[in-house]
């Protein structure tokens, strides 16, 4: 998962390398990034990306 900041001033786009999610390296095994939650969180707190 990655984090593309925009410029509405100036246009264009750019990847924030500050922000870049590898979700290949989780203890359990590879995740895809659709299926993270918060931590105790309930289905109100679902993130589906």
């Amino acid at each position: 998962m990655v984090m593309v900041d925009c410029d509405p001033v100036n246009g264009g786009m750019s990847i924030n390398s500050g922000f870049i999610v590898d979700f290949g390296q989780e203890p359990n095994g590879p995740s895809r990034c659709h299926e993270a939650r918060y931590p105790g969180g309930d289905c109100t707190s679902d993130i589906w990306l």
